[in-house]
């Protein structure tokens, strides 16, 4: 089961709270400038030389990424950082990314398992290059850093805002959730599909999802019928002008229907993998009532 979509984004920071006051703010920089000094022995082996300030920053984002990740997973509001033992709730933090590092090398793990590329070179060089990141990844010293290759672009990408080990978690859950579509379906349809899409999908940064998304949501508009993944131009050209007859708030609430009565009838049950879906869906609409023919692109028509 992949999490959700959202919710893992909100470890990119701690919950919203009410203002901080400048005094707040400089006893907090006070209190982290101490964890900063012990950061510095642990990276300088306790040699006191001088540091460029560009490894001062890289280090203060780390701890704060470190922190802040504790203070989301633990419910506790950023003020905590205040008031309590800050150098015990460091090192309780860095406990929390490791075990983090753990449960997503397990998703990697399954990833690897269960991910099929379809021949796309981009997708397959990504899950290799995704297993650098547990030999290279400082959780120490460097946890906001995300070190290993990643090229594939997903249906909805992670914001540049999620940090560290949460953007390769973030990253892996929403690859099985676009693969979780895409297994459901018959290969060969698929293949032929993504060849209709674009022909030369396997060598280019193409995401795979997408189009199987589209066609599947374009079936579900006209009442089911998802498998067969093909439509007709006629069937596309029906779709087009159901939706540009109706407002778009109203043409949008149609495809997020019709997205979710795909994710039924596919047995895809799980809340955030349905929510997927309809986030792909509400951006088909303004790709499919662009232009009078917009609907062949989308549903990839041939």
């Amino acid at each position: 089961m992949t999490e959700s979509f959202d919710s893992s984004l909100a470890h990119v920071s701690p919950a919203k709270e009410a203002p901080w006051t400048d005094e707040e703010s400089a006893e907090l920089e006070m209190r982290l400038y101490g964890l900063l000094q012990s950061q510095f022995r642990s990276k300088t082996q306790g040699d006191s030389g001088s540091m460029r300030v560009e490894e001062v920053a890289e280090l203060m984002a780390s701890i704060r990424f470190t922190l802040f990740l504790y203070l989301r997973l633990q419910g506790l509001p950023r003020r905590a950082l205040l008031s309590k033992n800050l150098p015990a709730i460091f090192r309780a933090a860095q406990g929390i990314v490791l075990q983090q590092v753990e449960e997503t090398k397990s998703i990697y793990q399954r990833a690897c398992r269960e991910v099929q590329p379809f021949g796309s070179r981009s997708l397959r060089d990504t899950l290799r290059g995704i297993g650098g990141f547990f030999s290279g990844y400082d959780a120490r010293l460097y946890a906001h850093q995300i070190p290993g290759d990643i090229d594939y672009q997903l249906c909805h990408p992670v914001p540049d805002s999620v940090q560290g080990v949460t953007f390769i978690r973030e990253y892996l859950n929403r690859l099985l959730m676009e693969n979780q579509l895409i297994t459901r379906l018959n290969p060969d349809r698929v293949r032929a599909l993504l060849i209709r899409a674009c022909a030369d999908y396997r060598d280019l940064l193409v995401n795979l999802y997408e189009p199987v998304a589209a066609c599947v949501i374009g079936h579900a508009l006209l009442g089911g019928g998802e498998t067969l993944l093909a439509l007709l131009p006629e069937q596309g050209r029906q779709i087009a002008e159901q939706l540009a007859s109706c407002a778009p708030a109203v043409a949008k609430g149609m495809l997020r229907k019709a997205a979710s009565a795909a994710c039924a009838r596919l047995d895809i049950l799980e809340p955030a993998a349905i929510r997927y879906l309809s986030e792909a869906s509400e951006a088909l609409y303004a790709r499919i009532v662009a232009s009078t023919t917009g609907y062949i692109g989308v549903f990839s028509i041939g």
